[in-house]
């Protein structure tokens, strides 16, 4: 069996399906190395998988702490600075040491954009991964633009040429540099076309996690893109907290409060959910970072509020009434199969059109900024509505992640 390298950057739901992806790749005998950066080390090895360091943990925490990570127009570009452009000549070191050791396929999320220069350069096979549909470009609705969501009536010619602008004065100018440098050190021509819209999707071989029923294909997609199911990574080797079985034992349903894993600015947020909870008189989860100041305001209200920074969702999902988090595709997935209301704070990247497809399956409502008590409001009118409550039935336990992993592993054994 082949050596598969499972390569991704980001947060730890960027690296989650990957491990999903790896452990059921080990089962049917390859050799699956996970190559993300080294603050996921833990994570890795703790899934029973191989890990290779691509970047510096320094990398990671400066881009974290950057006040504008999350700035829904110029968070790509601290993403880009901070961490995806360091990332890329060692990505492709690594896939290059790996690939001179013998077989070996590549899954790769397309903006770990070394991973492509690879497969041009070394000839390695590749397999784009695409967690969510922002990644996929498309001129077909339904479609959002950072926080704008495009009009339907839209016409296609203005849309594509919405794209080449945006290319052109944004995209364009923020990567090619950076990737024409590393190319030409390995002696490849310049890149033609958009590298969004075009190049940095392999031209071999595409997996889409998640349904069809979420997101369908359009006609516009790369032919060679698959669609499968999400894939729901569930750390089954770690427990509640017993403090959290007990606190969940010792009242009625809590609402989950989760800002998204790579956020550390999170202090309004959780104040305003502490506000919320206290007027309508619910128990809270919030699942994060918090000052020592909330800590300390959390910890004199334990009967209400429990707080930590981590635990395995699928195990505190079914203990939810609602969930309210920032539309980040693997905590939308958790939820969907959990049958959870959501309310989506949206802040950047794909958690727009996330939260736009939620709110088009009824399972969700979306607020669009907190503060002012508008996050109490929201919340109010979620827990009121017994249509999401019948939605979230309707999809709940909809598709088969077992499934999902067994198609990336066909795809994979067809390209080894």
């Amino acid at each position: 069996m082949s050596t598969v390298c499972l390569v991704s950057l980001g947060s730890a739901g960027d690296v989650h399906p990957m491990l999903a992806l790896g452990q059921a790749l080990g089962e049917r005998g390859h050799r699956a190395v996970v190559m993300t950066n080294p603050v996921f080390e833990g994570m890795v090895r703790g899934a029973g998988l191989e890990f290779d360091a691509i970047g510096r943990a320094e990398e990671h925490a400066s881009t974290v702490a950057h006040p504008k990570l999350w700035h829904p127009v110029d968070g790509l570009g601290v993403m880009w600075r901070y961490l995806l452009r360091p990332a890329l000549e060692p990505t492709f070191e690594r896939l290059s040491a790996w690939s001179a050791q013998g077989p070996c396929v590549v899954l790769a999320n397309p903006l770990a954009m070394g991973a492509r220069v690879a497969q041009e350069k070394l000839g390695l096979p590749l397999m784009s991964v695409y967690t969510a549909p922002t990644l996929l470009r498309s001129v077909h609705p339904p479609l959002t633009l950072a926080q704008w969501s495009v009009p339907r009536w839209m016409p296609h010619w203005a849309l594509q040429g919405a794209w080449h602008a945006l290319d052109r004065l944004k995209l364009q100018p923020l990567v090619k540099p950076a990737l024409e440098r590393l190319r030409q050190a390995q002696g490849l021509a310049p890149i033609k076309g958009s590298v969004f819209g075009q190049w940095m999707h392999s031209p071999q071989a595409g997996v889409a996690l998640f349904p069809k029923w979420f997101a369908a294909a359009p006609p516009d997609w790369p032919g060679q893109v698959v669609q499968a199911d999400f894939v729901r990574y569930n750390d089954g080797d770690t427990p509640l907290p017993e403090s959290l079985q007990l606190f969940l034992a010792q009242g009625d349903a809590p609402v989950v409060f989760m800002p998204g894993t790579a956020r550390h600015h999170t202090d309004e947020f959780f104040a305003e959910a502490m506000q919320a909870c206290a007027a309508m008189g619910l128990r809270g989860v919030f699942l994060g970072h918090l000052s020592q100041a909330l800590q300390a305001r959390v910890a004199a209200q334990p009967a209400q509020i429990w707080a930590g920074a981590y635990v395995p969702f699928a195990d505190v999902l079914p203990h939810a009434r609602a969930l309210v988090q920032h539309g980040g595709i693997g905590t939308s997935a958790q939820a969907l199969h959990a049958g959870v209301p959501q309310l989506v704070v949206p802040c950047a990247y794909d958690q727009f059109d996330n939260a736009l497809r939620l709110q088009r399956l009824g399972v969700a409502q979306v607020l669009p900024s907190p503060g002012q008590g508008r996050l109490q409001t929201h919340l109010q009118s979620l827990l009121a509505d017994p249509g999401v409550v019948n939605a979230c039935r309707r999809w709940a336990g909809q598709g088969s992640a077992q499934e999902a992993r067994r198609q990336v592993c066909d795809a994979v054994g067809r390209l080894a």
